[in-house]
This record gives C-alpha cells, structure tokens and sequence, in this order.
C-alpha cells in the first residue's frame, strides 16, 4: 500500500538591497493588496513558487522580472535565510500553509523596479533595512533581521511551537451565546479572563469582536472576517484562520469565539480554560462537545453563582 508523502511548497523571496550615498542599507518591499493573504501588510519586492524543474535561484529571477520588471542574473544571488513553516490549524489551502521560504539578496540588477502585477501590490518603497515599518509578514520579517545583522543561511521555523488554547464560559445546555451579544454577564468571570489573557493574544471571530465591542487593553487582539476592508480598531484583522495565526505568532494564543472558530480550533488545541455557568440561556451557538477520551481535567476551582466552576482541560 502506498501512502501519498507529506509535501513542502517551495517559494522564492527576493531580497534587493542599495546603499544610498549616506551608507544606509534599503530593501524594496511592496505593500500587499488583493491577494486576499497578508493584505495591507509589507513583503518582499518580489516572490513566488518555485515551478518544476527550476532552483530557487532561477524562481527569485523569474519573480523579479515578472513582478518587478528589472532582469536579475541567478548567479548574482546570495543565500540569505531559509524559513520553513506551519499553521497548527489544517486548511483546504495547504500551499499556503506548509511552506519552505528561500530568501535570497540582489544589489545589482537592470532595470528600474515597477509594480508590474497591479492587482497585487498597493505601493512599492524602499525602507532601511534597520528601521522596517511595522506591519511586515512576520516569517519576512524574521528574514529581513537576519539580513539586517549581516547572517547568511539562517534559519527560522514559524508555527511549530503554537500552541492554541480556548477559552469559553459555557452554559449547562452547552450555549455560550446567540450570535449577537453576550448571554450573561459575569463580572467574576470576567476578572477570570482578564488576568488569564492579560499580555497575551486573542483570535476572535466578528461576531465575538461585535459582541465586546472594542479592543481589550493589555492584550494583542486579531479578529477573523470574510468582510474585505473591514477594520477593527485597535486590531488586527485576518481574512482566514490560519492567516490569523501567523499574525499571533508561536507561543500561547488564546482563541476566544465564536462558535465556528471554536469547532474549528478544537482538533487541535493544546488546552481548554472552560466557565461552567448554572444556566441555559437561550442561543444557537454553543462550545464544541468535551470528549474525554480526548481530554483531561486537570483543574477544577468552585465560583460563586451562578459560575459553577473555572475548569482547566488538557489533551491527552
């Protein structure tokens, strides 16, 4: 029996560098626009696939021409970092997903740098390379810094040591809310949340951000929305899930609602921080089924009415 192999899509990023007259090293990016990945965020001049049967070399150039329109000769690049990534959460979209990045750096090529692909970049400038504006890709990021401080062959690693943690007050019928605004309020529960999540960073659907209605001070918030040029102020917000989980970066993300984020995150989170509440409100959202074959209580500490219980599960 054969059994199809896990596959890496390779992609070629090219890093062109000048050094004005002042002795400031610059790099090219382009702002991301109608891509409907990382839209308004910062990326290299030029990147893409590598198509069969050419190197990563042979990609960055063919990339430079297509979306630069300035010749670059493969011998020209220098190897500059290597990013090999992940997103703890499966799509239908694993070409985005399950990467190998190869970063490579020009300083001479021919031609003047243009947006050739118009429907894909908002703008293109030259940044100096220790002074990046805020909102770059963060595994580009990561590239860039390793370029910035002289490194050649780096590696980085992005989504491996995610892990995922949900957080919910729950009610006996299982609801924990109507899609619209919260079925309670639970002031002790919310002190609960606030010193659990404080410093950390939250994913959230639209429907969840709505609900709270703002940016939570102390802590990183990304709301997930199909809406295109949709703002949250005081937020980040990503247009698919694991675009939202690049965002929030490795370490503890906290995924707090709404019904739809949950079910899809629970397969693979790491624990569960779950309020039992005494009551049945009335709703069509609910928390996912706790399959105890699956997980574990490890914790159990007695509220007042009508919280029951702040529950900690782990997987198994």
């Amino acid at each position: 029996m054969t059994q199809d192999r896990f596959a890496l899509v390779p992609a070629a990023y090219l890093v062109l560098l000048r050094e004005p007259e002042a002795g400031r090293r610059e790099v090219l990016l382009q702002l991301r626009r109608g891509t409907a990945y990382m839209d308004g965020w910062w990326a290299c001049g030029a990147a893409g696939h590598v198509e069969q049967g050419e190197t990563a070399l042979q990609g960055a150039a063919r990339e430079a021409r297509e979306e630069l329109g300035i010749e670059v000769l493969p011998e020209d690049l220098d190897l500059a970092a290597t990013v090999q990534r992940t997103c703890v959460v499966p799509s239908d979209h694993p070409e985005l997903e399950e990467r190998i990045d190869i970063f490579v750096t020009a300083t001479a090529w021919t031609g003047e740098p243009t947006i050739q692909e118009e429907g894909k970049a908002g703008e293109l400038r030259w940044w100096p390379l220790d002074e990046l504006p805020e909102r770059v890709v963060p595994h580009e990021r990561a590239a860039l810094q390793s370029v910035a401080a002289g490194e050649r062959g780096t590696f980085h690693a992005f989504g491996f040591e995610q892990r995922l943690t949900l957080i919910a007050a729950v009610g006996r019928n299982g609801v924990i809310g109507d899609g619209r605004e919260m079925p309670w309020h639970l002031p002790e529960d919310l002190r609960f949340f606030k010193s659990t999540t404080m410093d950390g960073v939250l994913v959230m659907g639209r429907g969840t951000w709505d609900s709270i209605g703002r940016a939570l001070p102390g802590r990183s918030t990304i709301v997930v929305t199909r809406q295109p040029g949709w703002s949250a102020p005081g937020a980040e917000v990503a247009h698919s899930l694991c675009e939202a989980l690049t965002i929030a970066g490795d370490g503890e993300v906290f995924v707090a609602g709404g019904g739809q984020i949950y079910a899809q995150t629970i397969g693979h989170a790491h624990r569960l921080l779950l309020t039992q509440v005494d009551l049945e409100p009335q709703g069509q959202t609910r928390f996912p089924t706790v399959d105890p074959d699956l997980w574990q209580e490890v914790s159990r500490t007695p509220g007042e009415p009508p919280v029951t219980a702040w529950v900690t599960w782990e997987r198994r």
